[in-house]
């Protein structure tokens, strides 16, 4: 299985649970927590230019908190947003407990008293 498969089989099995993403992650060696975080900023990274930040808050906070909630919906979602970018939200409002960003360093700090160093 290639990295990305393994990460987006990840995020489908925490299904947008914080704390599902926390349990799962907690066996995780620290390597595998770095390649996590790794692969969630570069997926999120990809939503942060034009065209998608064109249908998206201006803030610079909004846009990445927009972007890794696309993420954390899961490989099915991420798609169709790549694909239609019109369709991103503007804001999250209240879905911001969906995002599971943060999720691998936390549970970094928890288990190795360090963070992955990947933002």
């Amino acid at each position: 299985m290639n990295r990305e498969q393994w990460f987006w089989n990840i995020i489908e099995k925490s299904h947008t649970n914080r704390d599902v993403l926390k349990d799962i992650l907690t066996e995780f060696d620290k390597d595998e927590l770095i390649k996590f975080q790794e692969i969630f900023i570069d997926f999120s990274s990809d939503l942060q230019v034009f065209p998608y930040t064109e249908y998206m808050e201006e803030s610079e906070d909004g846009i990445e908190d927009i972007s890794h909630w696309v993420v954390s919906k899961g490989q099915e979602f991420y798609n169709y947003i790549i694909n239609n970018p019109q369709e991103v939200p503007f804001t999250l409002g209240d879905k911001s407990m969906q995002d599971l960003y943060g999720i691998a360093d936390e549970v970094c700090l928890e288990k190795y008293d360090d963070v992955t160093g990947i933002y």
